[in-house]
């Protein structure tokens, strides 16, 4: 399955600075290098992006940057996007965006119940293996391994960016070069 901007959610799961500082620092920069390449990216191409909060009024609101490029954040306590009647609710309004890219933390906790309800309800969830994590890196590795063995696409940033534009004679391929390196 290639992804396609046309088609494509971007859904940017829980980043609350009290949920991101269990991160050791240097893998919770690179994330969020990533995560704010992929927002960015998401705004040129229009594709919707949806930010959660996991219990707010305990973990903090999400940070700026990703309330800023979101038009909507959420607030939720179950720890499955998929399981809140608002979220499922933004989700239909554009059913006809059925590729939800995932990123975020916790991988093994809201990346994965959120991933496997949703490919249980018929959308196509992906994964952004370099855009999800864990406290504990092993964690998030065997977060991974049963997405993969349930079926669910794990990608890495760089192919859903250059799968959302699909060739460089796309409009926007100038434009997003920088983020492509």
């Amino acid at each position: 399955m290639l992804l396609n901007a046309r088609t494509s959610l971007l859904l940017l799961v829980d980043l609350q600075d009290k949920l991101l500082q269990t991160l050791p620092p240097a893998p919770r920069s690179t994330l969020l290098e990533v995560i704010q390449r992929l927002a960015r990216c998401s705004q040129v191409l229009a594709i919707p992006q949806l930010a959660t909060a996991q219990y707010p009024q305990g973990l903090g609101s999400v940070r700026e940057e990703f309330r800023q490029s979101a038009a909507t954040v959420l607030e939720k306590t179950a720890f499955s996007c998929h399981r809140d009647p608002a979220i499922r609710q933004w989700l239909e309004q554009h059913a006809g965006q059925r590729q939800i890219v995932l990123v975020g933390v916790e991988a093994h906790i809201c990346i994965l119940q959120t991933a496997l309800d949703l490919q249980a309800h018929g959308w196509s969830p992906v994964v952004v293996e370099d855009a999800c994590a864990a406290r504990d890196p092993a964690h998030a590795a065997n977060a991974m391994m049963r997405l993969r063995q349930a079926g669910v696409c794990v990608a890495n940033s760089e192919s859903v960016l250059y799968e959302w534009l699909g060739d460089a004679a796309h409009p926007a391929f100038k434009a997003l070069a920088p983020f492509l390196r």
